[in-house]
């Protein structure tokens, strides 16, 4: 990726070696290890995330992708010249393809899907025109 070394070796020591206490009611937690993600409020962080996923559309060709700090938004449209029904119908098919790939690619990545956070949204407007004929 032509990352200069002085770099990543800085990356690696940000990411690497970090704890957290959690604080409630002015009770604190013991020290704990944090092994996963990166810093909450970083700028570096979602630049990172975004950079570890940049080959995801070459497993998933099916949509078009767009990444927002760590979360990610799929889009897949309908196809032109089909009865609604039969959008419906290639929609479905098209969006279990899509997470078949979504959920091979998490598992390469070693970066699991949160379910419980996972969100979808169908949108449709179906177009009918007046008969001319009386």
């Amino acid at each position: 990726m032509g990352i200069p070394s002085m770099y990543v070796k800085w990356i690696q020591a940000w990411l690497n070696d970090r704890q957290a206490t959690i604080e409630i009611q002015g009770k604190r937690s013991r020290w704990i290890n944090i092994n996963r993600g990166g810093p909450q409020g970083s700028s570096l962080t979602p630049t990172l995330f975004i950079t570890y996923h940049s080959d995801m559309a070459d497993f998933i060709p099916g949509a078009m992708s767009f990444f927002f700090a760590d979360d990610l938004a799929a889009v897949l449209a309908g196809q032109i010249g089909l009865k609604f029904t039969e959008q419906c119908v290639d929609l479905e098919r098209r969006l279990q393809k899509f997470f078949e790939q979504l959920e091979f690619y998490s598992i390469l990545a070693v970066q699991p899907i949160n379910y419980s956070k996972t969100q979808f949204m169908f949108s449709a407007r179906a177009v009918c025109y007046r008969n001319p004929m009386p």
